[in-house]
């Protein structure tokens, strides 16, 4: 009889661990099907397109994103562009620090010059000089 109980017992612990292990395993190669319908798992917001983070692998104006510009106490300016900090007549890739104002920026970038704003001013649009 104790040696029937052990094996019960054993067959148990082996059957638990069994059983937690078993949900990892079987969301490894889990993918989604949305069956014609919006996928929850992409967000509502933001577009498919990859992004360029490096100011050094842009290629057009449309993938500079001015997100902040600082003024410091000397009254030197200093733009943040793509999470890079840069101030005027600075260079990194195709894309050329030319003027920093307080609400936009003037770059150079494939010998045109273009004015970035700050997000909402101006719309945050992108514009040609």
């Amino acid at each position: 009889m104790r040696k029937k109980f052990k094996k019960i017992i054993l067959f148990c612990l082996l059957a638990a661990i069994f059983i937690a292990g078993a949900p990892y395993s079987y969301c490894e190669g889990f993918r989604y099907d949305p069956h014609a319908r919006r996928d929850p798992f992409v967000p509502l917001a933001g577009g498919q397109k990859a992004a360029v983070t490096k100011l050094e692998d842009i290629t057009s104006v449309e993938d500079v994103k001015l997100e902040g510009i600082a003024i410091g106490a000397q009254g030197k300016r200093v733009a943040m562009l793509n999470g890079e900090m840069l101030k005027e007549n600075d260079k990194v890739g195709e894309v050329e620090i030319m003027k920093i104002e307080k609400k936009s920026i003037t770059i150079l970038m494939g010998g045109k010059p273009h004015n970035l704003y700050l997000p909402g001013e101006e719309g945050g649009a992108k514009g040609e000089k």
